[in-house]
C-alpha cells in the first residue's frame, strides 16, 4: 500500500510540476506563469505595427498601475471576462468554469463563438468544443495563470484558423469596458 501511495504521489507531483507531458489532445499545460507581456502580445498581435506598440504600452501600463484586488472569491474565482482574437477581430464575452463543466460565449458584432465541455454529459477531456455562428468548428485549450483566476489559451478551428484567448479579471480589467481591447483592426 505504501509503495502504491508513493508512486501515485510522485506521479502527481511530476504532473503538477510539469515534468510529464499533458494528456493527449491538450495543446499546452494546465497552469503556467503568464506575464503582462504575454497578455499584451495575445491581445495586440493582430494590429498594425504602430497600433500594436500603442496597445502593448496600454496593456503594460494597466498592469503597472496599482489596483486593489477587491474581487471576492466564490463565483469570481471561476467566471469572468474572456477575449478571443480571431480573424483580426476581438470577440468579448464571459466564461464560467469548474473542473467538471466549463463554457464560454464571445461576440463581435453579430458574429459569435461558444464552447464548452461537460463531464456529466460525457466529455472525456478538458478541451472545449467550439462552434461559431459562421459555421466553423474547433477546439479550445485554456491554461490558467499561476493565480488560478486568469489565463490564456488557443482555439484551433477545423479550417486551420487559430485564435488567441485571454481570460480573467486581472488580465482584462475589472469591469467593462476593458481598458485596451477597444482597438479595431484597419479595414482589409
Amino acid at each position: 500500500m505504501f509503495r502504491f501511495a508513493a508512486i501515485a504521489t510522485l506521479a502527481a507531483s511530476a504532473l503538477i510540476g510539469g515534468c510529464l507531458p499533458p494528456p493527449p489532445g491538450y495543446f499546452g499545460s494546465f497552469a503556467t506563469p503568464v506575464t503582462p507581456d504575454e497578455y499584451g502580445r495575445r491581445l495586440c498581435r493582430h494590429l498594425e505595427l504602430e497600433d500594436y506598440s500603442a496597445c502593448l504600452s496600454e496593456v503594460l501600463d494597466y498592469f503597472e498601475e496599482s489596483r486593489p484586488n477587491d474581487l471576492p472569491y466564490g463565483r469570481n474565482s471561476n467566471a469572468g471576462p474572456i477575449a478571443l482574437v480571431l480573424d483580426r477581430r476581438v470577440y468579448l464575452g464571459r466564461y464560467d468554469g469548474s473542473p467538471l463543466v466549463t463554457s464560454f460565449r464571445v461576440t463581435h458584432g453579430n458574429q459569435s463563438c461558444q464552447g464548452g465541455y461537460d463531464a456529466f454529459a460525457g466529455s472525456t477531456d478538458a478541451i472545449l468544443d467550439v462552434q461559431c455562428s459562421d459555421g466553423r468548428r474547433g477546439r479550445a485549450d485554456l491554461t490558467s495563470a499561476l493565480d488560478g483566476r486568469n489565463g490564456i489559451g488557443v482555439l484551433k478551428l477545423e479550417d486551420g484558423a487559430q485564435a488567441e484567448i485571454v481570460f480573467g479579471y486581472t488580465a482584462l480589467g475589472q469591469a467593462e469596458p476593458y481598458p485596451y481591447v477597444h482597438w479595431t483592426p484597419p479595414a482589409d
